[in-house]
């Protein structure tokens, strides 16, 4: 049970590296048409575009889960150490906020899409598809940071620690990783 929780906890994970596999093939299809054969295909062009959005976004996820995504610690440092971990949780309720935010207000637009005319000029594929990985991500990604928050971090499911996302040195701040982590030579 705990290997099947594990592999569904990483599930965004496998899919982002299944469209990154298929984003090389198609990437490595259209480099050979067109100078090998001479050939461009646009379709292929944004279907191409369409998965590197897509690769970006879900990659996101897999980051938040990870608690690997881009902070400013150097700002929480220049506090004094009693508000830190005060500040790193405001900073958390900003994130959680705007991607809740995004999540709600790009449902209509992806809504919008689906019911509209807007299509790809090439493939003729419904805009749904580009916007649609957009509410999905941000509305994953808040989830996994109130599930980091509240303690359901990734080593703390199936065992394990190797799986932290953190470098190695203790950070001032909980569950955010060192910015300053020694040189490892």
């Amino acid at each position: 049970m705990r290997r099947l929780q594990r592999h569904l906890d990483r599930a965004e994970e496998y899919f982002a590296v299944a469209l990154l596999v298929i984003l090389g093939i198609l990437l490595s299809a259209q480099v050979f048409m067109r100078f090998v054969l001479g050939l461009g295909y646009s379709a292929l062009e944004e279907i191409i575009r369409m998965l590197f959005v897509w690769v970006i976004f879900v990659g996101a996820i897999a980051a938040m889960r990870r608690n690997l995504h881009i902070r400013v610690e150097a700002g929480l440092r220049l506090f004094p150490r009693v508000l830190q971990p005060l500040l790193a949780w405001l900073g958390d309720l900003l994130l959680f906020s705007f991607c809740l935010a995004v999540t709600w207000h790009g449902n209509p637009l992806v809504l919008s899409t689906a019911a509209g005319t807007f299509r790809l000029q090439s493939t003729h594929l419904s805009l749904f598809w580009p916007y649609l990985i957009v509410p999905i991500s941000f509305g994953l990604q808040a989830v996994r940071l109130a599930l980091w928050r509240f303690g359901l971090r990734p080593d703390n499911i199936g065992g394990g620690g190797d799986d932290s996302g953190e470098s190695g040195a203790a950070s001032s701040v909980p569950g955010i990783a060192a910015i300053d982590a020694p040189d490892r030579a």
